[in-house]
């Protein structure tokens, strides 16, 4: 069966590693790219309104987020969230931006909450545009280009999430397909396009004031059903109901209900039409809110599906994400070196995921690293392969290859890439999708 699914499941929840060290590359590359989506909004003769930056303000600005940095962690947390708001609402993106990454980089258990910062910064941006009388489509093309890769991309993430909650509803696909799909620039980096529509799904499913049913038929509408549109969309909004917590309460509605429920892992897979099924199981792990992976890996296990074909792609697919969540934890620990960390993933697949099942923990974990490094500059994902039992590397290194086409797909590249597996295992690791074996 292929497995098109392009997910970026709860890593992002559990680990703000991502990227670490490539995001002020990503704030140039990225930004870059996404001048032609602004262009796409802001039409031929639309102009950039920066507010005047004082630069001994934004100084006493950046002594203020020292001086967030107390003992307490909800307080510390309440302080820097505080002021990134105001800063980000006052002087706009970047210069937040500029407070709180150093501050990252000089304090390192700052990097735990990079997401949900850099979210808050996405999510007030438009604010900073709206008091400047940009109107609505406009701002959201304005923000994103002041965007960088700092916490996995939160700051796109907040402001397509926001930016969907007021757009009028007849207006969100276009918007959506002018920036994320009609975009040559944007369109010929997979990890670009991953990132807009993977959070235009979250939109949809948190902010745009839908049923589950029309939720799911606006993701549907992007294309073909096996079209990465629709698969991207998919993926953001069942990947919706694990983290509701990254953004500002006030932002929240009740449609959060529409795929979560607590005490519900399941939920509302069962309900829904088939086909869709998939993206919402492979989410289950998530929606248990638990960090103790044998309470994931369990949840993976006993999903209620009778037919058996069905049931083990549901189950792969759900491994696989609660993989991301055991890879975070492992990267997180910095008292480890990189071969210990490799070894701590095998070692952990192996004690917390059902035997038969555990081929696809090790995909998982591997592929999830491959995402972490859209440069391609990491081995350990091809580490984690040659450590496993000969049985699993053929879907371990398949899920390598996978990783890197959600990055970007190039024969080229991926050919390259793939040469540092075992021999006998390249033609795994070349190949376009990754398939149940």
């Amino acid at each position: 069966m292929k497995r098109i699914i392009y997910s970026f499941h709860r890593a992002i929840k559990n680990s703000s590693l991502i990227f670490i060290g490539h995001w002020r590359f990503f704030r140039i590359g990225v930004a870059v790219v996404l001048v032609f989506s602004a262009a796409l909004m802001l039409g031929a003769n639309g102009t950039y309104l920066f507010m005047k930056n004082d630069g001994s303000r934004i100084e006493k600005d950046k002594e203020a987020a020292r001086a967030c940095l107390v003992p307490d962690k909800v307080e510390k947390l309440k302080c820097l969230n505080d002021l990134l708001i105001r800063v980000t609402e006052q002087y706009g993106i970047k210069p937040a931006l500029d407070i709180i990454e150093p501050l990252s980089e000089e304090h390192s258990e700052l990097l735990e909450w990079s997401h949900p910062f850099s979210h808050t910064i996405g999510n007030h941006g438009l604010t900073y545009y709206s008091a400047r009388g940009v109107s609505l489509e406009q701002q959201i093309g304005r923000a994103l280009v002041e965007c960088d890769g700092y916490g996995a991309f939160g700051c796109y993430h907040g402001i397509i999430e926001t930016g969907l909650a007021l757009l009028p509803v007849e207006k969100r696909a276009s918007v959506i397909r002018a920036s994320c799909m009609e975009n040559p620039l944007v369109t010929e980096k997979q990890y670009f396009v991953n990132q807009c529509l993977h959070w235009f799904g979250h939109g949809v499913a948190i902010f745009a004031n839908l049923t589950l049913t029309q939720a799911l038929a606006m993701c549907d509408g992007l294309g073909p059903f096996e079209s990465d549109g629709v698969q991207l969309c998919l993926s953001g909004l069942f990947h919706a109901g694990p983290v509701p917590g990254h953004v500002d309460d006030a932002l929240l509605t009740k449609n959060i209900s529409n795929v979560w429920k607590e005490g519900d892992p399941y939920y509302p897979c069962a309900d829904i039409e088939e086909k869709f099924r998939g993206h919402c199981y492979s989410h289950a792990a998530g929606r248990t809110l638990s960090n103790d992976l044998n309470v994931g890996f369990r949840t993976c296990d006993n999903i209620p599906e009778p037919d058996p074909k069905k049931r083990l792609d549901y189950i792969s697919r759900c491994y696989e994400s609660q993989a991301n969540t055991l890879l975070a934890q492992i990267l997180n620990d910095q008292t480890l070196n990189d071969s210990q960390k490799i070894g701590r993933i095998v070692s952990d697949c192996k004690i917390f995921a059902t035997p038969a099942y555990r081929k696809f923990c090790y995909a998982g974990a591997s592929r999830y690293w491959v995402l972490r490094d859209p440069l391609l500059t990491n081995k350990n994902p091809f580490e984690i392969c040659r450590r496993v039992e000969p049985d699993a590397k053929p879907f371990c290194y398949a899920n390598i290859g996978f990783g890197n086409n959600e990055n970007y797909y190039s024969p080229e590249k991926l050919a390259a890439y793939c040469e540092q597996s075992e021999p006998g295992y390249v033609q795994y690791c070349t190949r376009r999708e990754a398939s149940l074996p």
